[in-house]
């Protein structure tokens, strides 16, 4: 039987993935629960990192959501730009704070020593036939895999990182085109939403594979 005990450094950071891509605040306290302080940090300011960069990813994402039904439902002269504009100011700031949480993960991850029959099975795992089992979005794993089939967790996060600068590239658009008093076109909006999405299931399918690696 695999022992799952000998690979901490990764379950350590799986959960960093976990919370960087918007899982549930359970899980969170379930995966950092009894994990052992590494790379001379404390455990629990480890797990306090993660769960406050999820905090805000999720407040983000959810100020998100109001604006697309502000803009959906204020078209034309209804169009509040005032609120919409505190929505936005307040999903960039959030999404920056989340970012400064997980950076600080990330600069951990980097200088983290890994267990090399847990990177083993990352190398050899099976990514086409995982996707086909289990109907996930090719394109989206085939990320995933660019780097954990290199056993190269941290690259995991800085992608993460990556998919969070998109959105704040996308999310300050809209932010200026208000600022000038410009209704921000309702597809920018979505596309915004997509984006979240997408870091979800990039998140997702990291903790699938650390799960059955």
């Amino acid at each position: 039987m695999k022992n799952k005990r000998s690979f901490p450094t990764g379950k350590v950071l799986m959960g960093a993935v976990i919370l960087a891509t918007i899982f549930t605040y359970l899980q969170a306290l379930v995966l950092m629960n009894g994990i052992e302080p590494y790379g001379g940090k404390d455990g629990a300011a480890i797990e306090s990192r993660v769960i406050g960069g999820t905090s805000m990813f999720l407040q983000s994402n959810a100020d998100a959501f109001l604006l697309f039904s502000e803009v959906e439902t204020g078209f034309g002269n209804n169009f509040d730009f005032n609120k919409a504009l505190e929505l936005a100011d307040s999903a960039v700031k959030k999404l920056n704070t989340s970012r400064e949480y997980y950076a600080q993960v990330l600069a951990i991850a980097v200088s983290t020593e890994y267990d090399q029959q847990g990177l083993d099975r990352l190398r050899k795992f099976d990514f086409k036939g995982f996707i086909a089992a289990n109907g996930l979005v090719a394109e989206i794993m085939e990320r995933v895999a660019v780097h954990l089939r290199e056993g190269d967790i941290p690259g995991v996060l800085r992608q993460n990182l990556k998919n969070i600068d998109e959105i704040l590239i996308g999310m300050k658009e809209v932010q200026g085109l208000m600022e000038k008093e410009i209704q921000p076109p309702l597809e920018s909006i979505w596309n915004l939403l997509q984006m979240y999405s997408e870091a979800i299931l990039y998140g997702n399918y990291s903790t699938l594979v650390f799960y059955n690696a």
